[in-house]
């Protein structure tokens, strides 16, 4: 029961970070369009992390069954 708690607690902090990262990615797109790199990788990997956090606090754990 804590584990759905903490989970979805960990997916809205990440959804309400994520306006800093995508400011992040606009200010720094020349340098990363320069070097060749995903131009919203730090977007998409905090996004990821929300994903993995929904998808923890929805499948019950093993023990949990």
């Amino acid at each position: 029961m804590l584990d759905i708690l903490s989970n979805t607690i960990k997916a809205a902090v990440a959804v309400a970070v994520s306006p800093v990262d995508m400011v992040v990615d606009v200010v720094t797109l020349p340098s990363t369009a320069l070097e060749g790199k995903d131009a919203f990788g730090r977007t998409a990997k905090r996004f990821q992390q929300v994903a993995e956090a929904i998808d923890a606090a929805v499948k019950p754990k093993r023990e949990d069954l």
